[in-house]
């Protein structure tokens, strides 16, 4: 076979991206502000809570992409067949996950916002 017969939409792969990014600011932040909980006072310090934080992201962060992936091969939406000309329309199944992540999301980053808002100082 010269190529791949199935393509990926525009709007599935912004779809993705935008996802991708949502679920690593909001594990990326709820990573960190749980070491810098738990650390000790006497360990208290950037090279200490930044490499933590690094490993952190980056060790569950790998995983975690490999999850996101294997989902997103099985979901047909915004599949393009070349054969055929035809594409995928989100099923009703899809429409009503998606709209509950993103509703998920954007509650969860107001209360992030919310919540650290008023603890950061002037």
């Amino acid at each position: 076979m010269v190529g791949s017969e199935i393509m990926e939409l525009r709007r599935r792969t912004i779809v993705k991206s935008v996802l991708w990014r949502l679920i690593g600011v909001i594990w990326t932040w709820i990573g960190a502000y749980f070491i810098i909980l738990i650390v000790p006072p006497t360990a208290k310090n950037a090279p200490v809570i930044a490499t933590l934080i690094v490993v952190y992201h980056h060790s569950t962060r790998m995983i975690m992409y490999y999850l996101y992936e294997r989902y997103w091969a099985g979901v047909s939406w915004g599949k393009y067949d070349i054969r055929t000309s035809t594409f995928q329309p989100m099923s009703l199944r899809d429409k009503i996950i998606w709209t509950l992540g993103t509703v998920i999301a954007i509650v969860l980053i107001f209360l992030l916002i919310v919540y650290v808002g008023p603890l950061v100082k002037k």
